[in-house]
């Protein structure tokens, strides 16, 4: 087997893709596909119940958060995260630290107020901002990080402390890769 280790995809256990193999021809008791049978269906309620029990086991996800599975990926919560989150009079703050970051911004912007207060594209994304170099907004909305990226090639370790302000973090690269405060 080829071992990709892309920023993306990457490989997976081969026990895992022989059973996706065979939960796609038929789940166990069920005689039909995940694909064929219906999302209302207790079956399929089950599968989803499982999934969101895995991810609060996993990040720790507190009780009083609600996990909530939603196609279309970061790019589209680019959109999403200020529609609801930005309400009206209020700004955002955005730290840019890369090609996700910058479109996070552009998405944003398109809403309502949005305050970079941290970049780091002078030095071509090589870096994330040292917490000095942050300007926040103490009554923002909310802060934006993208915590991994992907073609910058940069992490953040640990998330910035925004003290009482939301942190909304892009984690779609890296989010099941190490330990996380959810909370937060």
């Amino acid at each position: 087997r080829i071992f990709n280790f892309s920023a993306g995809p990457a490989v997976l256990p081969l026990p895992v893709l022989e059973q996706a193999q065979r939960d796609m021809l038929s789940l166990p008791g069920v005689g039909m596909s995940v694909m064929e049978i219906s999302h209302r269906s207790k079956t399929f309620e089950g599968i989803l119940n499982t999934a969101i029990a895995d991810m609060r086991a996993l990040a720790g996800i507190p009780d009083n958060y609600r996990v909530l599975l939603l196609q279309g990926g970061a790019s589209l919560q680019f959109s999403m995260v200020p529609m609801n989150l930005l309400g009206s009079g209020q700004a955002a703050d955005y730290v840019d630290t890369g090609t996700w970051a910058d479109k996070a911004i552009k998405e944003a912007k398109k809403v309502g107020t949005v305050n970079v207060t941290g970049s780091t594209k002078a030095d071509n994304y090589n870096r994330i901002p040292a917490p000095h170099e942050l300007s926040l907004t103490p009554d923002a909305a909310y802060v934006h990080i993208t915590t991994n990226n992907t073609i910058e090639g940069t992490q953040w370790k640990q998330p910035p402390d925004l003290g009482p302000v939301p942190l909304v973090a892009d984690a779609s690269s890296d989010i099941f890769s190490r330990p996380f405060d959810a909370s937060r």
